[in-house]
Formats: C-alpha cells, sequence, structure tokens
C-alpha cells in the first residue's frame, strides 16, 4: 500500500494569483509527488502538509487594495490562530513558481523531475550545517 502524497493548500486574497500558481504548479510538479488545492479555507489547510500564502506583491487597482489587505490579515491570523504552517510566497513569473517548488520540495521530497532540481536547489543545500570557530578574547579558550 503506497502511502497519499502530502496536500499542499494554495490560498491568497483577491488578485494575489493563487489560481494562476496552482496551474503552473500543476504542470511541474512530479506526477504523484503532491496534491495540490487551490482557494481553500483556514479551516480546509488543518489536513495540508503545507499552506502556500500568496505575498501582496502583484499589482492591484488601488480601489481594491484595501480589500486585498484586509483579506491577507485575515488569512494570516486564521492561519496562525490554528497553528498551520504557511510559507508566504513572492515574486513574478518564473521566480515565484520557483519560491513554490522550493517550498514544496521540502514536504514532498521529489516534487519535481530529478532534471530540474539543480535549478531550483541551492547549492549549499547539501552541505551540514557546522558551528564556526570561535575563540574567546579575553582567554583565547575555544
Amino acid at each position: 500500500m503506497s502511502a497519499l502524497p502530502p496536500t499542499i493548500a494554495v490560498i491568497g486574497a483577491p488578485g494575489t494569483g493563487a489560481a494562476a500558481l496552482t496551474h503552473d504548479l500543476q504542470q511541474r510538479v512530479a506526477p504523484g509527488a503532491a496534491r495540490l488545492v487551490c482557494n481553500a479555507t483556514p479551516a480546509d489547510c488543518t489536513a495540508a502538509a503545507l499552506t502556500l500564502l500568496m505575498g501582496l506583491d502583484l499589482p492591484c487597482p488601488a480601489a481594491q487594495q484595501p480589500d486585498r489587505d484586509v483579506t491577507d490579515a485575515r488569512l494570516r491570523a486564521a492561519l496562525a490562530q490554528n497553528g498551520l504552517r504557511y510559507q508566504v510566497i513572492y515574486g513574478h513569473g518564473e521566480r515565484r513558481i520557483e519560491n513554490a517548488l522550493n517550498a514544496i520540495n521540502k514536504v514532498a521530497i521529489g516534487a519535481y523531475p530529478a532534471s530540474a532540481r539543480g535549478t531550483f536547489e541551492s547549492k549549499d543545500s547539501a552541505r551540514t550545517p557546522r558551528l564556526r570557530d570561535w575563540n574567546c578574547e579575553k582567554c583565547s579558550d575555544p
């Protein structure tokens, strides 16, 4: 019996591109690596392994900006109140897709084909973190 792929919820205020990002991700995420759900409510996100919250960096008509800000604040408050982990996704075009894929790859190993991994993964991600050598200025003890 195989495990179900993790669910990734994509949410955002109106005009932040949640539907477009979900469509782009569905084209790039490896089949069976993750299940993408768009425009979920914060309550629906409780079952998600990760929630992608759209940032407010896309252009917006001035008249719609106050409503968008209020909706974004409500989404963030609901996610925080429910203790749900989320990643805010910023960027335009390909950069936004790359940022989302990086977040997804942290919870869905193998989310995109091996041929694309070098494009999105950090060159330092394979290195093991190590403590920096440090000496006390007063006594020279490490």
